[in-house]
C-alpha cells in the first residue's frame, strides 16, 4: 500500500464561519505571485481557504465538492488574461468575488518580486469585498493577450459568455481508485501531469476561443483495462501520436486497490521508451493533435 500516492494537504478545507474558497492564478509575473501571495495571506488571515486551480481546470472531484459545498467562491487574477476565471467558467463555478490585480493599480511587470504594500492592497481588496468588472476600453493594450473579456460573475452584470468560444476541446481521463489522491502510482502520475498541462495550454485555448470541457471518470475494479486513459474530443490518446502502442505492465499499487496481486495497468511505448504515466509532451501533442483534426488548430 505504500506506493499509493495519498493527499495529505488541506488545501480547500474552509474555516469555521462564512466559508470562502479561493483559487488564484499563479503566472510568472509579479501579479502572479502576487495573487497566489494573497490567498496563501487571506487563509492564514482567516478570509477563506485556498484550492488548487489546477485541479480545477480538470474538475477533480473533491476540488468541485469543495466549490459546490462553498458559500462563496472567489477568484483572483493576475492580469486580463484572467486564466482563474476561465478555468472557473470552464469547470461551470460561479465566481462571487472577482479581483483582478492590474485593476488595482498594480503593473505587471516580468520580475516575481513581490512588494509588501502590493500584497495589502490586493489582501485588502478582498477585506473590502471588491469585484472588479474587466472593461476592454481600460485596458493597457500591453496587458492585453488574446480577447481578455469579464468573467468576474460578480453581480456586474457583465461576462464574457460562451458566444465567444468558436469551438470546444473535449478531455476526458479515466482511473480506477476514488480520485486523484487515491488511484494507483501511475495514474496519479498521468492526472497531475493532464491538470498541469491543460493549466499551461489554457491561455492558448483561451486566444483561439477554444473552450475546454473535462471529465474524470472514476471506474470500477473490472474495468481497469481502461485505466490511465485520456480521451480527447472522444479519440484516445494513443490513436492520434504516430508510432505508439498501448502496452500492460504489473502495477503493485493497483493490486493493492483491486485485491488481485497480478493485476497489470495500462503503459504506452513511444519513440522506443515505455512510459508507465504519460508525460507532459505526449499530452500536449494529443490535445493539439485532435483539435487540429477537427479543424481547429493548424500547426
Amino acid at each position: 500500500m505504500s506506493d499509493i500516492l495519498q493527499c495529505s494537504c488541506t488545501c480547500g478545507d474552509a474555516p469555521a464561519g462564512k466559508k470562502r474558497i479561493i483559487f488564484s492564478c499563479s503566472g510568472a509575473s509579479n501579479v502572479g505571485e502576487l495573487s497566489n501571495a494573497a490567498a496563501v495571506t487571506l487563509t492564514k488571515e482567516g478570509f477563506g481557504s485556498k484550492a488548487c486551480t489546477a485541479s480545477l481546470a480538470v474538475k477533480t472531484p473533491s476540488v468541485m465538492k469543495k466549490a459546490k459545498d462553498a458559500d462563496e467562491i472567489v477568484v483572483i487574477d493576475g492580469c486580463p488574461v484572467a486564466c482563474a476565471g476561465q478555468i472557473a467558467e470552464n469547470a461551470g463555478v460561479d465566481v462571487d468575488q472577482y479581483i483582478i490585480i492590474t485593476k488595482l493599480g498594480i503593473k505587471k511587470t516580468a520580475d516575481m518580486d513581490i512588494i509588501e504594500d502590493d500584497l495589502e492592497t490586493v489582501v485588502s481588496a478582498a477585506w473590502e469585498g471588491k469585484s472588479l468588472c474587466l472593461e476592454d476600453d481600460e485596458i493597457p493594450e500591453e496587458e492585453i493577450s488574446g480577447d481578455a473579456g469579464c468573467t468576474c460573475g460578480g453581480g456586474c452584470g457583465c461576462n464574457s459568455g460562451d458566444e465567444n468560444k468558436t469551438g470546444v476541446l473535449t478531455v476526458e481521463w479515466r482511473h480506477v481508485g476514488e480520485d486523484i489522491d487515491s488511484t494507483c502510482k501511475r495514474c496519479s502520475a498521468t492526472g497531475n501531469t493532464l491538470t498541469k498541462v491543460l493549466a499551461e495550454i489554457e491561455p492558448l485555448f483561451y486566444e483561439m476561443g477554444i473552450k475546454t470541457e473535462i471529465t474524470e471518470t472514476v471506474l470500477p475494479d473490472e474495468r481497469i483495462d481502461e485505466s490511465n486513459i485520456i480521451l480527447f474530443n472522444g479519440v484516445p490518446l494513443e490513436d492520434l501520436i504516430e508510432d505508439m502502442t498501448v502496452t500492460k505492465t504489473p502495477c503493485a499499487s493497483c493490486a493493492c486497490i483491486t485485491g488481485d496481486d497480478d493485476v497489470e495497468c495500462r503503459a504506452v511505448d513511444y519513440g522506443g521508451e515505455l512510459y508507465e504515466a504519460v508525460p507532459a509532451e505526449i499530452i500536449r501533442k494529443a490535445a493539439l493533435k485532435a483539435l487540429e483534426n477537427s479543424g481547429q488548430y493548424r500547426t
